[in-house]
């Protein structure tokens, strides 16, 4: 959609019109002058005692302001006026008319023209074999084919055209083409409008150039204000780039814009494809902006918004307003904002962000995300802002991850959370054996196998996930803190790192390192690395603890069933009567241990090698100071509501946050899934 200034050439047209503007200009009187002056001839035959008149030679004749000139001629009663050969019509200084033949009426004012006719005015001519000109209607007609060439380059023909002067309007009509080295314009019907200087499109038109071309059934184009409109069916194609709207408005200028609107989409090659209520294209620029339920996909993603900004040549866009939303299988992203930047390759997401992988049923709500859409790779920070009610005040200071595992939510907050998706190709090969032939060689038994291989080649898609500083992790039956951890649904194990804490029901685990194990979506183990410390208690009273190098803690479906120590390991834990009361307490040291545990309390213990220790009284120990090195049971972090998530170290509330609407009003916290905007 380019340079439609180019149909300033259309100019030829007012060919038709300057020549009657003259005429209007220079009214015949009719009742002046009805009959033809005889100005020259070189013979003069008079027949019909002057009722008929043969001129001969250089005849020059004239009405009015119009002026006849042909080799010869002959009139009727001063009216009828035929002229043969050579024949000339000078009208004004700037209009000339010339054919083989003309019939001329005087009372009538019809002009006929016949044979080579050849209308010029200025650069423009032309040409047909039969023009009809009525000066009283102020009507010019051909019927048979007309042709018209404006400054030797440009060529416009069509079957019929008529001329209306009254009303300043020119019709080209049935099989209209036009044709410069520009361009190239086939039409049904064309109108000139010389007093608005506008040329209509009245049906099916086609218009080509090197590099495009446009059809529409309806429109016009202002010569003066170099703007156009094309309506009714309206398409653009250029190469692989087609555009198509109810309207298709075109403004020249120094950016060259054109609009779609209505039904409007940009589509380029198979799978790249842009809608909008209103496309508005800056050529010279390469640049679109698309507004009102924007929509930009190509193969790698889908990007909605109420407004997007695309640079062409830049493969940059921003998206505002409406929710933004980019959907790249399995990423999905909502934002107030999207802004791309090819010289990265990362895209930045801000204002109440909300990002998905549908592959793992992961879900992080942040303030800002930086992401990639090929590699699948997110870095979120800020919090997305109070949910829809208001509730908590402090909600969005931070990130927050939620992942649904066996039907229950697990939340996830940090300061900064990063995922990472990485296409994982597995190849395995298959041996089929097809045949064996066996063949005797002298003394030997040769056996021919025939066989065949299979490759299947498998695809899938891993996730990767790191949290950092302050993280903080809360589920129904699980809820840990760190400083910073990892992730990823190879081995599905979540590293904690840096004074980690675990609890499981009335279970707390710490170490240096913290390995979780999920079987499927349930927990399965937990390794605690260097400084392992198991503690439960029963009755948040008396503490069973147990500590060694390396811990590997079991769970069944509700809470810690054993736990294996290697490694100087240690324990202290109580001993319960049948009625469940306390009897004393062991404190045992030995190489390697295993503890089974039931209701928070120590069911058996099986030493690997020979322990040391004995059992003591429950009234010989002084029980707030029997505790194991590095004891410390800390309620005081465990969070146990999402609002504990987003609270300070010390219990306090950040300042309050203006209220955003991005969770839906519900009992258990933010959802784990994308809401719907």
């Amino acid at each position: 959609m380019r340079n439609y200034r180019h149909w300033l050439l259309f100019a030829v047209l007012i060919f038709l019109c300057t020549c009657v503007r003259a005429q209007v200009r220079n009214p015949v009187d009719t009742a002046a002058a009805e009959v033809v002056n005889i100005d020259n001839a070189n013979e003069l035959i008079a027949l019909n005692k002057g009722a008929v008149q043969i001129l001969v030679g250089e005849v020059e004749l004239s009405q009015d302001s119009i002026f006849m000139y042909c080799d010869s001629a002959k009139i009727i009663n001063e009216i009828q006026v035929y002229a043969y050969d050579n024949v000339t019509i000078q009208q004004g200084d700037s209009l000339a008319a010339f054919s083989d033949q003309l019939d001329y009426n005087a009372e009538t004012l019809l002009a006929k023209l016949r044979g080579h006719v050849a209308l010029q005015r200025g650069k423009t001519e032309l040409f047909t074999d039969r023009l009809d000109y009525d000066l009283k209607t102020k009507l010019a007609t051909y019927h048979t084919g007309g042709r018209i060439v404006s400054n030797g380059t440009t060529e416009l023909s069509s079957t019929h055209g008529y001329y209306y002067a009254d009303r300043q309007q020119v019709y080209f009509r049935d099989s209209v083409v036009a044709i410069d080295d520009r361009f190239e314009m086939r039409a049904d019907t064309l109108m000139y409008d010389l007093a608005a200087d506008r040329v209509y499109f009245l049906g099916p038109t086609v218009i080509r150039t090197d590099t495009h071309r446009i059809y529409c059934e309806s429109g016009y184009y202002d010569v003066q204000l170099d703007e156009a409109v094309f309506s009714q069916n309206a398409q653009y194609l250029s190469g692989n780039r087609k555009a198509a709207a109810d309207t298709i408005r075109y403004f020249g200028g120094l950016r060259e814009t054109y609009i779609l609107e209505g039904n409007a989409f940009v589509a380029e090659g198979d799978f790249q494809r842009a809608t909008a209520e209103r496309i508005n294209y800056f050529r010279r620029e390469d640049k679109y902006k698309l507004e009102g339920n924007a929509s930009v996909r190509d193969s790698i993603q889908t990007v909605t918004g109420d407004t997007i900004d695309y640079d062409i040549k830049r493969a940059v866009y921003s998206v505002v307003g409406g929710r933004p939303r980019v959907s790249a299988p399995p990423m999905i992203i909502l934002a107030d904002r999207l802004d791309s930047d090819p010289e990265t390759g990362f895209s930045t997401a801000s204002g109440r962000v909300f990002w998905q992988d549908t592959s793992a049923n992961v879900t992080i709500a942040a303030a800002t995300a930086r992401y990639n859409e090929t590699t699948g790779y997110l870095l979120a920070s800020g919090g997305a802002g109070p949910d829809r009610s208001g509730r908590p005040d402090y909600y969005g200071n931070r990130p927050m991850m939620t992942s649904v595992l066996e039907g229950d939510t697990m939340w996830m907050v940090a300061d900064t959370l990063v995922s990472v998706r990485s296409d994982m190709v597995d190849t395995s090969y298959t041996t089929t054996v097809l045949s064996r032939d066996t063949v005797m060689l002298g003394d030997s038994l040769t056996v021919n196998v025939l066989t065949s291989t299979d490759t299947l080649v498998t695809y899938d898609t891993i996730r990767y996930l790191a949290a950092h500083h302050d993280v903080r992790i809360l589920k129904s039956d699980m809820q840990a803190v760190c400083d910073s951890l990892g992730f990823n649904t190879i081995d599905s194990v979540l590293t904690l790192y840096q004074n980690p804490i675990l609890w499981q029901d009335t279970s707390q685990l710490t170490g240096d390192t913290v390995r979780i194990h999920f079987k499927g979506e349930a927990l399965d183990k937990v390794q605690l690395l260097r400084n392992g410390l198991v503690i439960t208690t029963p009755d948040l009273v008396f503490f069973n603890q147990v500590k060694g190098k390396q811990i590997e803690a079991f769970f069944d479906s509700t809470s810690l069933s054993r736990t294996e120590v290697k490694g100087n390991a240690e324990a202290i834990y109580y001993i319960v009567d049948e009625a469940g009361a306390y009897v004393g307490v062991n404190k045992t040291a030995c190489s390697s241990m295993v503890l089974h545990f039931k209701n928070g309390g120590v069911k058996k213990i099986r030493f690997l090698s020979a322990p040391s220790g004995k059992m003591e009284p429950m009234q010989a120990v002084n029980h707030e100071t029997f505790k194991l090195e590095g004891f410390r049971w800390e309620t005081e972090r465990k969070p146990l509501t999402v609002e504990d998530l987003f609270k300070g170290r010390t219990g306090e509330k950040p300042a309050v946050l203006p209220v955003l609407e991005a969770y839906p009003a519900e009992k258990s916290g933010p959802p784990a899934v994308l809401p719907k905007e």
